[in-house]
């Protein structure tokens, strides 16, 4: 009786420790199919995390309509400096059900919303021997492919959640940092491990439903279609 009940204890201290609020922040480091020689600041994006129960939820925080990308063209060995406006959205949230392999997104980008349901996506993530610390972390790197473009990840083993930020998981240990094929970087910020047992709902449905690539293939339409360039993914 005192073994089941032990094993009980250790169990639920476990289930508790695992309940996570963090804070990540999306820095977008160059555009999207932009030339070798041209630089572009965007301001970085806040998200908030929660992760509770096998569920997370990843939530755009900082509020901002728009942002002025920079690019530099060279002429007679002079560079100019070159001003876009660049939409961002209003909106972008990410929630994860690992226990069900469920996918949600919302997105919401010049008052037009869109709305993903998929499985999660299955990384081929591989291990390598790269080590990092990151906030006060040891962490090891992991590298895979999103679409076309490389992916490195940091993970943390002494956090042993297999999730992280947007669409990451699948590593053994929370990934505190991705580099989006040196296009855009996301770190964690700040994070709190706590017992409190966190509400992590799914977001509220804007509109119809689609699969991720489809979801990702509408915002691009919308956005050609307005001649806005932007970073997705």
């Amino acid at each position: 009786m005192k073994k089941k009940i032990f094993i009980l204890l250790i169990a639920t201290i476990i289930s508790y420790g695992q309940n996570i609020k963090a804070v990540y922040v999306s820095t977008s480091i160059k555009s999207m199919g932009e030339d070798d020689g041209k630089s572009s600041e965007i301001k970085p994006r806040t998200f908030t995390y929660s992760y509770s129960n096998k569920k997370s939820i990843y939530t755009m925080v900082s509020i901002q309509k728009s942002s002025i990308d920079t690019s530099f063209i060279e002429h007679d060995g002079i560079k100019f400096p070159t001003y876009n406006e660049v939409i961002v959205p209003s909106s972008d949230i990410t929630y994860k059900d690992l226990k069900n392999n469920l996918l949600l997104k919302e997105y919401t980008i010049q008052n037009k919303n869109f709305s993903a349901k998929d499985k999660l996506t299955d990384y081929q993530w591989i291990i390598t021997d790269e080590k990092a610390v990151i906030n006060g972390y040891n962490c090891t790197k992991a590298t895979t492919t999103k679409d076309i473009f490389p992916v490195s990840a940091w993970f943390c083993d002494e956090i042993p959640i297999n999730d992280g930020p947007v669409e990451f998981w699948g590593l053994p240990g929370l990934i505190l940092k991705v580099d989006l094929g040196g296009y855009s970087v996301i770190t964690l910020d700040r994070i709190k491990i706590t017992k409190e047992n966190l509400p992590v709902n799914e977001p509220e449905n804007k509109s119809k439903q689609e699969s991720l690539d489809n979801f990702y293939n509408s915002i691009d339409s919308h956005l050609s279609s307005t001649s806005i360039f932007s970073t997705l993914k």
